[in-house]
């Protein structure tokens, strides 16, 4: 009976660090439960891991869009260089480069589409419960990251157009998402 034989457990894959990567995460949670606040500890964890990785700088380096190595909505800026301001932890509103993402995090329950949001005048992010109960660590880190790169002064298009994930928030966003759910 195939239901009762053992499986074996996935191995756990941790990427290999780059060598001058050495960002940080600080983070606020504010109206997480202590199992939740676990969970979104988890998923940082493994975000700083995934960040700091040589597969993150090859993934950011040799994004495509339009057959270019390119993100969309990127602000003038080449796939290096949004890396490299990734690296930096220059926040538009906490602008030093001390290679640390500052989170300020707040859980929130809306029955509606929205996983997370954020606004420009705010270091604050809130993500949105009806996801965060359901979600993998790596959607939870990739989600995370998503909303960071807005703090790093990156948009999107509001509506869901073809060429919104090919921005930076969604390019970075799913990268991270993929290379945690590897872990």
């Amino acid at each position: 009976n195939r239901e009762s034989e053992d499986v074996a457990p996935k191995p756990c894959v941790i990427p290999e660090a780059e060598e001058n990567a050495k960002l940080e995460i600080s983070a606020v949670l504010q109206d997480f439960s202590i199992e939740q606040e676990e969970k979104m500890h988890d998923a940082l964890a493994r975000l700083k891991i995934v960040i700091n990785s040589k597969e993150f700088k090859q993934k950011v380096l040799d994004h495509q869009f339009e057959g270019q190595n390119s993100f969309e909505d990127n602000d003038g800026l080449t796939n290096e260089e949004i890396y490299d301001l990734i690296m930096l932890g220059s926040e538009v509103l906490q602008p030093e480069d001390d290679e640390q993402m500052d989170l300020d995090i707040t859980l929130y329950y809306a029955s509606n589409s929205t996983v997370g949001y954020t606004y420009p005048d705010t270091v604050r992010t809130w993500i949105n419960n009806k996801f965060f109960k359901t979600y993998t660590l790596g959607k939870v880190a990739g989600n995370v990251a998503h909303e960071w790169t807005h703090k790093l002064g990156f948009g999107h298009d509001f509506r869901n157009t073809a060429n919104r994930k090919y921005s930076v928030p969604y390019g970075v966003g799913n990268i991270v998402k993929e290379l945690v759910d590897k872990m």
